[in-house]
C-alpha cells in the first residue's frame, strides 16, 4: 500500500515539476521556455493558440494562457492528495527559509503557486517572504535586490491569475513603496528601479495602490490588514514621497551647481542649475498632484464617516502638500542662476520617512 502511494505521488509530482514548476521557475530567474515544449503543445492545441490566443477553462476566471494548461491538468490529477502535498510544501519552505537554504526555495514556491493559484493570500505571503525575510539573509545589495525582484515577478504572476485582487495590488505597492523606496538600502534600490523600469519606485507604488483602490471599489476584494482607509491613503502617501524625491533631486542639483561655481567650473555649474530647474518644475507639479489626492481622499472618507482623528491627519497631509506646492512655485518664479547661492540657503532638503 505504501509503495503504491509513493509510485502514485511520483507519477504526479514529476510532470508537475517538469512541465509546470521548472518553466515558471526559469522564467522568474530570467530563463526562457524551451521551444520544444511550445511545439509539442502546438501539436495538441493548434498553432493559433501558441501564437497568442487564450484558452478559457473556467467561466469567470481570467483567460488562461497556454502555459497554464499543464498546471490545470496536474491540479486535477492530484485530486485528494493536493491538500496534504501543499501543506508539506508550506512546511518545507518555512523550514528552509529559517535554515537559510535558498537553492530550492523558488522551486517550492512555484509548486505552491501552481496548486493554489486562486488564493491571493498565498501570493502575498510568499512575496513578502522573498522581499523581506529572504532578502535580509544576504549581505550583498545586489543579492537583496535580486530576491526583491523575484518577489515582484511572483506577484505579477499572481496578478495575472487574479486580476481583481486588491490585496495583491496593495502588496505590490507596499514592496515598491517601503522595501524599494524607504528601507535602509533605499538609495541603492531606488536607483536600480529607475535603471530597470525607467521610473520612480514611489510612482510605481502609487499606481499599484491606485489600482487596488479601484479594484476594491468595483469588486470588494480588499482584505488587507491595514484596513480600507489606511490602505487607500497609501496612494496619497506615495505621491508625497514622489514629490519629496523630486525636491531632493532639485536641491542636490542646485547644491552641485553652487559647489561647481565656487570651484570655477562655470559650464558644469550651469548644467547642474538647468537640471535642478527641471526637477524643481517636476516637484512643483508632483506636490500639486499630491495635494489634490489628499483632498479627494479626505472628502471621500468624510462621506464614509471615518473617525475624526483620522480625517484630521488626512487634512494635515493635504495642507502640508499645499504649502510645499506654493513654496516650489514661488521658488520657481524668484530663482535665477545669479541668486541661486542665496536661495539655496533658504531651501531645505526634505527627508523621506
Amino acid at each position: 500500500m505504501g509503495l503504491a502511494i509513493v509510485v502514485a505521488l511520483a507519477v504526479v509530482v514529476h510532470p508537475l515539476r517538469r512541465y509546470v514548476v521548472e518553466p515558471r521557475r526559469q522564467a522568474l530567474l530570467g530563463g526562457h521556455e524551451l521551444p520544444g515544449r511550445r511545439l509539442a503543445l502546438a501539436s495538441q492545441f493548434g498553432f493559433a493558440t501558441v501564437s497568442g490566443a487564450s484558452v478559457r477553462l473556467v467561466p469567470g476566471r481570467p483567460a488562461l494562457e497556454l502555459g497554464d494548461l499543464p498546471m490545470q491538468a496536474v491540479t486535477l490529477i492530484l485530486g485528494g492528495f493536493r491538500g496534504p502535498y501543499v501543506v508539506w510544501l508550506w512546511i518545507n519552505v518555512e523550514e528552509e527559509k529559517h535554515r537559510k537554504v535558498h537553492f530550492d526555495l523558488m522551486d517550492r514556491y512555484t509548486k505552491i503557486a501552481a496548486l493554489q493559484s486562486d488564493y491571493p493570500q498565498m501570493w502575498t505571503i510568499h512575496a513578502w517572504n522573498m522581499a523581506y525575510n529572504i532578502s535580509a539573509q544576504w549581505q550583498s545589495l545586489e543579492r537583496k535586490y535580486q530576491w526583491i525582484r523575484r518577489a515582484v515577478e511572483f506577484l505579477h504572476e499572481g496578478y495575472r491569475l487574479n486580476p481583481h485582487s486588491a490585496d495583491i495590488m496593495a502588496q505590490m505597492g507596499h514592496i515598491y513603496s517601503h522595501k524599494l523606496g524607504r528601507s535602509q538600502e533605499a538609495a541603492y534600490f531606488r536607483r536600480r528601479v529607475r535603471e530597470d523600469e525607467g521610473r520612480s519606485a514611489f510612482l510605481i507604488a502609487y499606481e499599484w495602490f491606485d489600482a487596488a483602490r479601484r479594484a476594491d471599489d468595483q469588486y470588494g476584494t480588499l482584505q488587507h490588514s491595514l484596513g480600507k482607509a489606511a490602505t487607500f491613503s497609501q496612494a496619497c502617501h506615495n505621491l508625497t514621497f514622489y514629490a519629496q524625491e523630486l525636491t531632493q533631486g532639485a536641491y542636490d542639483a542646485f547644491a552641485a551647481s553652487v559647489e561647481a561655481r565656487q570651484a570655477g567650473r562655470d559650464a558644469e555649474a550651469r548644467r547642474a542649475y538647468d537640471a535642478g530647474c527641471r526637477q524643481l518644475a517636476d516637484a512643483a507639479g508632483a506636490w500639486v498632484w499630491a495635494q489634490r489626492e489628499w483632498y479627494d481622499h479626505t472628502i471621500r472618507f468624510e462621506k464614509e464617516q471615518a473617525p475624526t482623528m483620522l480625517l484630521n491627519i488626512y487634512k494635515r497631509f493635504h495642507n502640508e502638500a499645499a504649502e510645499a506646492a506654493d513654496q516650489m512655485e514661488s521658488l520657481r518664479k524668484d530663482l535665477t542662476y545669479d541668486n541661486l547661492p542665496e536661495q539655496l540657503q533658504q531651501m531645505h532638503r526634505p527627508e523621506i520617512k
